[in-house]
């Protein structure tokens, strides 16, 4: 099948590799260790396309020192293994790239990369740009740009369409090459760690959150240990809902009617403000007494009114 690349992409392809070959053919060393550094990173962005996704997901390539190419991996069995397939690699990896570059490979303990290789790209710790601009345009991707801008008539703006939908393409691919999967809920790409993309994690906490909300509001004193039988949450969630709760509800609370204003005040203490104080001390109904509740609501007043006056300052 014929593939399409954009000029960028073309100019890239064949000029560099046969620049940085023709320095390998010369006798200045700074200019051999130059074409030395172009084939190692050269070699850790096609380790995928070399070794096979199955190895690449296990064996990590690390770094090149004198020939040796040092690899990472995770597994005990997977580096048994590898140790087979060794030679075979070795020839795999100078065949690739044309230069007799690795005589040996070796295992390290130490994983340099903070995560796996495609961070480096995905996480636009560089060009991200360079990257998508070589990836491959096939046939069928043509054909669907094609009908995807078909019923435009302004041809600025179809052309301006097709190079978004182009580029659109050559992402999901170099995501795809970079072992991203697709997402249990929405179905976009997201990076391996994940179970979900970012738009749907949002949403996933922002359900979990209206549903501490809602028990909290039901059972004002539930703790964390009991909030998880009924959502997959974490304390740090649970207490951000709790106060955000106690916010609002104290907000609403008005002196000489919800609580006493003062020591002579005759005026009881609402259900409304019960709740507040048994959410804000986690402590069931059978537990208040009233110098819980002055106590509680003594603070409240002040730091409902600090932080109702910071907000209107902000």
């Amino acid at each position: 099948m014929r593939t399409y690349t954009n000029n960028l992409f073309e100019t890239g392809k064949t000029i560099i590799p046969k620049t940085m070959k023709s320095l390998g053919n010369k006798k200045d060393k700074n200019d051999l260790g130059l074409l030395k550094i172009y084939l190692k990173y050269k070699l850790f962005y096609s380790w995928g396309d070399i070794v096979g996704r199955d190895i690449a997901k296990y064996i990590i390539p690390q770094d090149v020192n004198f020939s040796v190419l040092y690899v990472y991996t995770y597994s005990s069995a997977w580096a048994n293994s590898f140790q087979y397939l060794k030679l075979d690699i070795i020839k795999k990896i100078n065949k690739f790239l044309g230069y007799k570059l690795i005589e040996d490979v070796q295992f390290t303990r130490f994983n340099k990369n903070r995560k796996n290789n495609y961070s480096l790209v995905l996480e636009k710790k560089i060009n991200l740009g360079s990257y998508i601009r070589r990836v491959e345009i096939t046939d069928d991707d043509v054909d669907k740009i094609n009908r995807e801008t078909a019923s435009i008539e302004d041809e600025d703006l179809k052309s301006i369409l097709q190079r978004v939908y182009m580029k659109n393409i050559q992402l999901k691919k170099l995501k795809e090459k970079y072992g991203w999967k697709h997402c249990q809920k929405c179905g976009r790409l997201t990076s391996p760690e994940n179970k979900y993309c970012y738009n749907c994690q949002r949403e996933l906490k922002e359900e979990k959150q209206n549903q501490i909300a809602e028990i909290l509001l039901e059972v004002p004193w539930m703790r964390y240990q009991e909030m998880t039988k009924y959502v997959d949450c974490t304390i740090d969630m649970l207490n951000k809902q709790r106060t955000k709760l106690v916010q609002i509800l104290a907000g609403r609370l008005r002196p000489g009617i919800d609580y006493p204003e003062n020591d002579k005040d005759d005026c009881t203490y609402s259900m409304e403000a019960q709740t507040v104080v048994m959410m804000y001390k986690s402590i069931p109904p059978d537990k208040l007494n009233e110098a819980i509740l002055k106590d509680v609501i003594f603070k409240l007043r002040y730091d409902t009114a600090y932080w109702e006056n910071k907000q209107k300052k902000g």
